[in-house]
Order: C-alpha cells, then sequence, then structure tokens
C-alpha cells in the first residue's frame, strides 16, 4: 500500500547532532568540575595547615610568656619573703 516516510523512521540528523554533543559535554563537564574541586581542596588544606601552624605558634609564645611571668612571679615572691624575713630578724 503507501510506503512511510523515511523521517518518520529515523529520527532527524539535528536531534543526533545534538544527542552526541551532549553526550560529550557532559563527560568533559564532569571531569572540568572534579579538576576543580581536586585544586580547590588542595589549597584549602594548604591554608589550613598555614593557620594550624599560626595558631601552634601563637600557643607556644603565649605559653612561654605565661611560663616567663610565673617564674618571675616565684622569683618576687621568693625575693619579698627573703626580705620579710630579714626584717623580721632585724627587729
Amino acid at each position: 500500500m503507501s510506503q512511510p516516510q523515511p523521517s518518520e523512521t529515523k529520527p532527524s540528523k539535528k536531534k543526533i547532532i545534538i544527542l552526541m554533543a551532549l553526550g560529550l559535554l557532559i563527560p568533559v563537564f564532569l571531569v572540568s568540575m572534579a579538576m576543580l574541586a581536586v585544586n580547590s581542596d588542595a589549597k584549602n588544606q594548604q591554608k589550613y595547615a598555614q593557620q594550624k601552624a599560626e595558631m601552634l605558634q601563637k600557643i607556644q609564645a603565649r605559653e612561654a610568656a605565661e611560663k616567663l611571668q610565673a617564674e618571675q612571679g616565684y622569683a618576687g615572691a621568693a625575693s619579698e619573703a627573703s626580705a620579710a624575713q630579714a626584717d623580721g630578724a632585724a627587729e
């Protein structure tokens, strides 16, 4: 009887080209996003390590200052005690 039209049985070339382009672009997009994430993570890890080192340095400096202050406090208290004993002995 009547033969089907060739355009009805085959998808148009335009649709095939669009699907092929998407088939190529989607993996490229995913790979590029993965690369971006890896680079960003590396930068964040570097900043984190730097901040950690700075915090550790501040903590060590504070502890050293507290230790020095405590030593000076003990030395001052000891000298005051010896001075008080000397005053007591002199009386």
